[in-house]
């Protein structure tokens, strides 16, 4: 009995030590300040690899190999009085904000990542950030409009974002708008195409109120559901309102039927300035020629002027490596955006000097540095969120020796981007 005493009291401090130990691994508790005490610094990364978004997660896999590369020719990164090489731990989150969700706090839980990186779209980039929120977890956030973003937390205390405002970027569309002779003010109408979920959600708010106010005539058939196949409603009223300009941000299957289905309707109209789905060399590809002509927003180039403080490399220096490693295609602008996140990852752990999760939140939050988009220095608020808002210039989609190829036309914006051509009239509904 006296043996079986002895047992019982050993198992019972067993147990409430382990039960401490959980308690103290969750985020925004003691295990927030725990510095990493494994060979590597762990940084988690969600990405689209496939799914409707798999454009924006294209090169994942050979970013990583560059920024992993560059800490070990360096010797390491010194946190803790030691020298430590980076693992970069990806999942896919096949374009779908539950499995998002569910990788995340896979990173955070099991993996017990220092920091995490949310980027590619408001689809990944707020389900991401959520769970590093909720783990007290550093989250280098990136690549979604700001007002997305913001709108969809009270408070963000371990994020920090870095990208544009929906303002600046309608700002950018009314430049592409008048380049091609529909000025404020000149009564274009402007037919609208948003989806509702939390990107589209974003861009209808402020694009139906700015739109107004520069002197448009709005045409608006309401927000779609995302996946919708069958556009006749919204086609249908295209062509009843007779509309000078098609806009919107809409992901690659679905701009791909109602464009489609607005040729086959016979609805013409003078310009079409579209995000997201038209961003990309291979999304543009899967319309063919259809896409010459359109018009939309230009976040990363490899003639951009920039160049990295962490790297050394240029934004020229990195498309030309980036398009020899991959038999010559061009480098995707959202995998611009993923070196630049790893940057600011790894960035952050140097001035911090440590893994411990406070002081690596606090070295982001004083981050002032340049990287291949841009300077980067938290500086801005909206909302509950600290973000740094980033370069955008216009581009034009133009035939160049047979292949269709991205023209910067418009850098009124941002001077500094240099431009890469001119406005070209025309596109598919008016062919």
């Amino acid at each position: 009995m006296k043996k079986k005493g002895i047992l019982a009291l050993f198992l019972t401090a067993a147990l409430c030590l382990g039960l401490l130990a959980g308690c103290a691994g969750q985020g925004g508790g003691k295990g927030a300040g725990k510095a990493s005490s494994g060979d590597t610094i762990k940084i988690g990364y969600v990405n689209p690899t496939i799914g409707p978004l798999a454009g924006n997660g294209e090169g994942i896999d050979w970013l990583i190999k560059e920024i992993e590369g560059y800490v070990k020719s360096v010797g390491g990164i010194e946190v803790d009085g030691k020298k430590k090489n980076i693992e970069i731990i990806v999942y896919d989150s096949q374009s779908d904000t539950t499995i998002c969700t569910e990788m995340a706090q896979k990173l955070c839980e099991e993996d017990k990542v220092d920091l995490i990186v949310a980027i590619q779209t408001p689809e990944t980039v707020i389900p991401v950030s959520a769970q590093a929120e909720r783990y007290g977890v550093p989250c280098v956030a990136i690549q979604a409009p700001v007002n997305a973003v913001a709108g969809a937390a009270e408070k963000y205390e371990w994020t920090y974002h870095a990208f544009w405002t929906i303002e600046k970027v309608y700002e950018q569309y009314k430049s592409l708008w008048t380049i091609a002779g529909y000025a404020p003010g000149s009564g274009a109408k402007i037919g609208i195409a948003f989806a509702n979920d939390a990107d589209g959600t974003a861009w209808y708010n402020i694009f139906t109120q700015k739109i107004v106010e520069d002197g448009y005539v709005l045409v608006d058939p309401g927000q779609y559901p995302s996946g919708t196949t069958d556009f006749t409603n919204i086609v249908n009223k295209f062509k009843a309102e007779k509309i000078d300009i098609l806009a919107g941000t809409n992901i690659p299957p679905d701009f791909g039927n109602l464009f489609n289905q607005m040729i086959a309707a016979g609805v013409e109209v003078g310009c079409v300035t579209m995000g997201k789905c038209c961003l990309l060399e291979g999304d543009v590809a899967a319309l063919g020629e259809k896409a010459e002509g359109i018009l939309t927003e230009v976040w990363w180039a490899p003639t951009n002027p920039y160049k990295s403080a962490l790297t050394g490399i240029t934004c020229a220096e990195l498309g030309e490596k980036y398009s020899k490693d991959n038999g010559g295609r061009a480098m995707p602008q959202p995998a611009g955006y993923g070196y630049a996140a790893l940057e600011l990852a790894v960035q952050a752990f140097i001035n911090a000097g440590t893994t411990k999760k406070e002081a690596v939140r606090d070295a982001l939050k004083k981050m002032d540095t340049t990287t291949i988009v841009g300077p980067i220095k938290y500086d801005k608020q909206m909302g509950g969120l600290t973000y740094c808002e980033t370069v955008i210039s216009g581009g034009q989609w133009q035939m160049v020796d047979g292949k269709l190829t991205l023209i910067i036309i418009d850098n009124s914006l941002y001077p500094e981007v240099p431009t890469t051509g001119k406005y070209v009239p025309g596109n598919a509904t008016q062919r």
